[in-house]
Formats: structure tokens, sequence, C-alpha cells
């Protein structure tokens, strides 16, 4: 690979998107502040005030003593007191408030004859994680409220508050998180949705930049910056590309284990050059998708097809073990499926260094693959001027 030629393809990229505001911004500001967006987003760690309703319709001492406790959790804020549910359910519908909260009449008149009626949380499962915090928090409110009154009772009993509550509870399960203790949602969605959106980008900018050649009609003039040498013009004609979303690689790692006080589980340097590789693969699936369609428009459409799906069968939202053996064998060939386990091992898990070494096989297969398929295509697609052109 010529250096002279290397440099020369470089020169006259660097020099194009000075040109170009455009290219410059789909390349560098355009990723910039969609990533700084997502971070301001989970930067509140918790999610806190969860708008609900409450349909009290006993009114009683213990009613009220129940809507004081779930005004006093962190994610719940109690937002309006409809007088049925009827007038509830329109508010849920307009995104007004998250959930209602269901008190029947004689709940207390009922508990006390031991003929206990259920308080009923109607929540909105479109939005899962928000239903999911909400039962939790209600679940505590309620939960509370009872163990406080049993213990009441059974203190009666003799032994006092401490032998009554140890007799109230009775067998517990213990719940003890290993990972991610903070149950912080900047760590968990944050953690994942940030580094895939870098790789979006970084394809897309990476076609962007392989692609517009094809489209302008100046592959001859691109070749001839790097002496005919097609390995130094795609070399060159990437090189920015790879530097900056390195550099955007570590303003996310800095981010998240520096500015925002978090610190890994696992090794901080293994995290970084996981995330370097990530960025390399991006480029490599770019050269394959160019390859392929020998026409940005197109290139830009597999791209979404290819890599925008990779959150998806990644196993973040749904466990890839549970996946129909398609979406299992689609989510293999994705590489962010197999980055996010690396990540996370180092991020949240503490994964052992020799865990690390395996997971990062997978990830420079893809670096090998897609550039063993692409770049044939490629040298091919440089020798066919009737394919340039295509929009």
């Amino acid at each position: 690979m010529p250096a002279a030629g290397l440099r020369a393809v470089v020169s006259r990229e660097l020099l194009h998107l000075r040109r170009n505001p455009w290219d410059l911004a789909l390349l560098l500001w355009f990723p910039a502040a969609t990533l700084a967006l997502m971070l301001w987003l989970f930067s509140a760690g918790v999610p806190t005030s969860l708008p609900i309703a409450v349909v009290d319709e006993d009114h009683s001492v213990a009613s009220r003593d129940l809507a004081r406790r779930m005004s006093a959790m962190r994610g719940l804020a109690i937002t309006a007191r409809p007088a049925s549910l009827e007038a509830a359910l329109p508010l849920v519908r307009s995104g007004g408030v998250y959930g209602v909260v269901h008190i029947p009449a004689n709940w207390e008149r009922d508990r006390l004859r031991n003929a206990p009626q259920p308080v009923v949380l109607y929540d909105n499962a479109q939005f899962s994680l928000v239903a999911g915090l909400m039962g939790n928090d209600v679940r505590a409110a309620v939960t509370s409220m009872v163990i406080e009154r049993a213990v009441a009772s059974e203190a009666r009993f003799g032994g006092g508050f401490s032998q009554a509550t140890a007799r109230v509870g009775g067998v517990q399960a213990d719940l003890r998180t290993l990972f991610n203790p903070a149950l912080s949602y900047e760590a968990y969605l944050g953690g994942m949705l940030l580094p895939v959106a870098l790789h979006l980008f970084c394809v897309i900018a990476a076609v962007s930049a392989l692609g517009r050649e094809f489209r302008d009609r100046t592959v001859d003039a691109w070749l001839a910056s790097a002496g005919g040498s097609l390995a130094s013009a795609v070399a060159g004609k990437l090189a920015p590309v790879a530097l900056v979303f390195i550099v955007f690689a570590l303003a996310l790692v800095s981010a998240f284990a520096g500015w925002r006080g978090w610190t890994p589980a696992g090794s901080l340097a293994l995290w970084i050059v996981a995330l370097a590789v990530l960025v390399i693969d991006s480029i490599a699936v770019a050269v394959m998708l160019v390859g392929l369609s020998k026409s940005l428009r197109l290139a830009l459409s597999l791209t979404g097809i290819y890599v925008a799906t990779g959150l998806a069968f990644s196993g973040f939202s749904f466990p890839r073990a549970a996946m129909s053996p398609l979406a299992h064998w689609w989510g293999g060939l994705l590489p962010f499926t197999h980055y996010l386990p690396v990540q996370q091992g180092q991020w949240l898990g503490g994964a052992s260094a020799s865990a690390w070494a395996q997971g990062m096989v997978p990830l420079l297969l893809f670096i090998a693959v897609p550039l063993l398929v692409g770049l044939p295509l490629l040298s091919r697609a440089v020798r066919q001027p009737q394919c340039w052109g295509a929009r």
C-alpha cells in the first residue's frame, strides 16, 4: 500500500469534507449531537415521579394512608384523583398518566371482616418499562401497609414488635443483584443504546464516503489520487471515518467511566479495545454493502436492514435463547449481537480477560469476512463505468 497514494486520498477526502458541510455534518456533527442527546436523556439514571391516577372509592383512613404511601415512592407521582374508573381511563389513553390505581368501595371494611378486596393497578403495557416500575412501587406501597398492620395485630399475642415481625415475616426470598446494583437505567439502557447508535452512524458515514464516488461518477479521480491502488483508495477514503468514530468511542467511554462517575466492573482498556474493534467492524461492513450494491441509495437501504436491526436481535429487549431459530440465526449475523456481551462483561459484569478474548473472536471475524467479500466486489465495480452514477 503506497504511503504517498494513501496520503493523497486522505487529503482529497478532507478537502471534500471542508467544501461540503452536509457530508461533514453526517460524519461529525449529527453523530456527536445524537450521542450527546442520548446521554442527556438517560442522565437521570432512574425514572422518577411517573404520573398515575388514584381512584379512591373507599374514602377511608386506610385508603388515604395507602395513597400517601404511594406518593412517598420515588417512582410515583399522583397527578389525578378521578371519581371513577370511567373518568380515569381516558387519562391513560391520552397519555396524561401511565396507570390507574383503583381502591374499591368498602375496601377497609372488607379487610377487617377478613374478606379483603384487591387494590388494582391498571397499567399501560405499551410502555413495558414504565409499567414494570409502577407495578413494583405500587406493590411495595401495598405490602408495606399490609405488613405494618399484620405486625401490629400479631404483637398483641406477646413478644413485642420484634418477635411479631419475625413471626409475620416467615420464609422470605432475598433478592441480591449481582450487576448494576444501583438499578440505573443510565448504565443499562444508555450503555447499550449509545454503542449501537455509534455503530449505525459509523456504517452510514463509511457507506456515504464510498458510495458518493459511484454516485458522482468520480471513481477514476479517486483511484488516480491513490496511484491506481484500490487498497490505498479505500484505506485513505475511510481513514477519517475510522479516526472520528474511534474518538467518539473514547468520548463515550470517558462519559460513562469518567464524567458520569461510573466505575467499570471489568477492565476499562478491554472495553475500549472492543469498542474500537466495533468501529472497524462497521467500516468493513460498509465496504461489503457498497461492493454488493454499487449504489449509495441501495447501500444505505441495506444499512437500515442489516445494521439498524442489530439492537432488536442482540438480546437487549428479548432474550436470544427464547427467539425462534430464524431470529436467532439472523442475530448471529449481526456484529452488535457479538459486541454487546463483550461490552457488558467489562462494563457491568466484571468478566475475565479470557472470557473477553473468546467474545472478541467473532468480532474480529466481522472485520475479515466482510472485507473478503466486499473488496473483490468493489474491485470489480470500479472497473465497470456503466454502473457509476446510480442514485
